[in-house]
Formats: structure tokens, sequence, C-alpha cells
């Protein structure tokens, strides 16, 4: 009976040794391959080409109204940034607006003019980041000519890339 009690006492302690050292091992895995979060994201470059959209700028002769604002990049994007960069906004399939950054006290600000007929038609913003050679984009907001150019929210900072969700590398 000793004997059957030491050997299960002996199997309980191989076991619990075991479970630890299973989780010292995740750990040691975790230090090797390191979840992503969002004070480091990683943005996998691509293969877009630069796209033609200061060609396609609209006349704004053309139009009744317009709207100014100044965009700045999403904290996310600011480390790819670069003076070859593009941000566009379209109407549908229509270039309603271009923009080339200004960089301003090491941030890179997008002052982009935005050209409409008609109040409330939906806006969706493209990013062309040269040093990743991908393409962003984002619905933005309804046109309104009474939107100051300035100011604070994600209408100024729009979101083109989704942060939170990260993927082992």
């Amino acid at each position: 009976m000793k004997m059957k009690k030491s050997i299960l006492a002996l199997a309980a302690l191989a076991f619990m040794a075991w479970g630890c050292s299973s989780s010292d091992d995740d750990d040691e895995d975790m230090r090797k391959d390191p979840i992503e979060t969002p004070e480091t994201p990683t943005i996998r470059e691509g293969n877009d080409a630069r796209p033609d959209w200061q060609a396609q700028a609209p006349n704004y002769d053309l139009f009744e109204q317009t709207m100014t604002v100044d965009v700045i990049l999403q904290d996310g994007l600011k480390s790819y940034a670069s003076s070859a960069d593009l941000l566009c906004a379209k109407v549908g399939e229509e270039v309603r607006g271009v923009a080339l950054p200004n960089e301003v006290n090491g941030q890179w600000i997008y002052s982009i003019m935005v050209a409409s007929n008609a109040s409330g038609e939906s806006i969706n913003l493209y990013y062309y980041c040269d040093k990743l050679h991908r393409i962003f984009s984002t619905y933005w907001t309804l046109f309104d000519a009474n939107m100051p150019p300035t100011g604070s929210g994600g209408i100024y900072q729009p979101v083109f890339v989704e942060l939170t969700k990260f993927s082992r590398r």
C-alpha cells in the first residue's frame, strides 16, 4: 500500500513538473516570436504602382463648392511617411482632390481641397505610401463646405489600417 502511494505521489509530481516546463517553453517561444503591439506595428510592403491622381486632379472652377481640410496620418503609418507620398479624395471613382505632404515640425500634413456640386456626398480617402508601395483607403466623411480646416477627432486623422488586429510574425 505504501508503494502505491509513493508511485502515485511520484506520478503527480512528474505531471506537475511536465505542465510547468511546457509553460516555460511557451514563454521562450513568445520571446523568439513576439506578437506585434500597437506601439510597434509592422505593415507589410506591397507592389502598388504610384497612382496618377495628380493628372486626374479636378478643375475646381467646374465645381460649385470646395472644402479644404488638413489631414495627418494615423500613428501606425507615420514611420513609413515620406515626401513622395500622396493623398487623394474621391467621390465614387472620380478624383475630387489631391494633396502632397508638407512636413511641419517632424509631422506630415496633407492640406487637401475637395470639390463638389452638392453637400452630403460620401468622400473616400486614398493614401499612397511610397516606402511601402501600397495604397490604403478608407471611408472618410460627407462633403460639407462649412467644415473647418483644422480641429480634433478622427475626421482629421482617418484610420487607413486597423492596428488592433495583429498576427504572429
